[in-house]
């Protein structure tokens, strides 16, 4: 009798765990939870870039002209010295004619002015040799003082006479150093007016018209030269701060599909330029040359999007950015499940991106958090943790 009445005993103490147990299983709020884990963080700067040649030209005017003909149209390779475009400026020819003429005019001058130079210095020279010669007379007692006096006065007329005049022959071969740079400037924008190809490529852009008058630094041609392509990207100043020659780049664009292009950053410009957005905002952004290892089927022209890698670390512990907050404090914190309840765990994080966060202290790989940090929970309570796949 006594036997049955304990089998009775454990059997209700044994219901009662199992409601207990249920009732806690009930009461336990699911959430979604992560592991710290170990991994590679990396942060990247994404920005829309352009397709160039490697060695693009861009000739422009480098006088005031009017386009007289045009021998070449956009898509046309070219090699080098061909002749591209013909340019006219009677104005630029009427100077250059002016310049020959007074230069032509101040080499005489000079020339004649060397020569009564070489004169004066004979006649100086003979001049000094006689009052040498009178000055042992008078020595002598052979010839009067007056006399040599005068002698004295013609030498010392002729030196003046002759510095003067060497002042003059310098003063015209300045002239003439000056007048021969300007004519030699101006017959090179003369000969500039027939506009041929530096190198051997492809007309990229011709933006002028037969007729069309241009004025100086006007874009006259743009030429991409055959061989390797690049990318040209501008970055915002503010964020040029962690991009360093040799970085790894991936380039992607809708011409190439899924496939992604390897690249690495090989100039940076020494300064910003101000430019304005679709939207109309004032920007200051720095140019920055990325060299392609394949060219796919990409062309001068094209937009591609790129993702500079700015900094790679390897083995760190790592969270999902969501799963981490920042308190009203500044303290950074987590919600960590630990044995089916919820503890609030502060921790130090180190660099961020749009997907994780480098823990430095507070969190161990293979702890438990809450996916969403932003969750209101209340500290010892149960929970009832679901990994990703199970909260779908």
């Amino acid at each position: 009798m006594k036997s049955k009445k304990n089998w009775i005993i454990g059997g209700l103490i044994l219901l009662a765990l199992i409601a207990a147990a249920a009732m806690m299983a009930i009461s336990a709020e699911p959430v979604e939870v992560v592991q710290a884990s170990r991994g590679t963080f990396t942060l990247t700067l994404e920005e829309t870039a352009y397709v160039q040649a490697a060695d693009d030209r861009e000739l422009q005017a480098v006088s005031t002209a009017q386009v007289r003909e045009l021998l070449v149209a956009s898509g046309d390779k070219v090699m080098p010295g061909q002749l591209l475009m013909k340019l006219s400026s009677p104005e630029l020819t009427a100077e250059t004619a002016s310049a020959r003429s007074q230069l032509a005019r101040t080499e005489a001058e000079l020339q004649a002015a060397g020569l009564k130079m070489q004169s004066l210095r004979l006649e100086l020279k003979q001049a000094e040799n006689d009052l040498a010669r009178k000055k042992t007379l008078l020595q002598s007692r052979a010839l009067a003082q007056a006399e040599y006096e005068e002698a004295e006065l013609e030498v010392d007329k002729l030196r003046k006479t002759v510095s003067q005049q060497e002042a003059g022959v310098s003063g015209l071969s300045q002239q003439v150093a000056s007048l021969s740079e300007m004519f030699n400037s101006l017959e090179e924008k003369r000969e500039q007016l027939q506009v041929t190809s530096p190198v051997s490529g492809i007309i990229l852009d011709l933006p002028v018209k037969v007729g069309q008058v241009v004025a100086p630094g006007t874009l006259l041609a743009q030429l991409g030269s055959a061989g390797q392509l690049e990318v040209k990207a501008e970055l915002l100043s503010d964020e040029i701060r962690r991009v360093r020659i040799g970085q790894s780049t991936q380039i992607t664009a809708p011409v190439l599909g899924e496939e992604v292009l390897s690249a690495q950053v090989s100039k940076i410009y020494p300064r910003a330029y101000e430019k304005t957005s679709a939207l109309g905002v004032i920007q200051r952004r720095v140019p920055v040359i990325i060299t392609l290892e394949q060219t796919a089927n990409l062309q001068p022209g094209y937009e591609v999007r790129v993702a500079i890698e700015t900094l790679r670390k390897e083995g760190v512990i790592l969270l999902p950015r969501e799963s981490v907050r920042l308190d009203e404090k500044g303290h950074y914190r987590v919600w960590l499940v630990k044995e089916g309840r919820i503890e609030q765990r502060s921790i130090q994080v180190g660099e961020k991106n749009q997907q994780w966060v480098e823990v430095i202290k507070g969190i161990q790989v293979g702890e438990t958090v809450v996916r969403d940090g932003s969750r209101e929970l209340k500290k010892g309570s149960r929970v009832k943790a679901l990994k990703q796949d199970e909260s779908v």
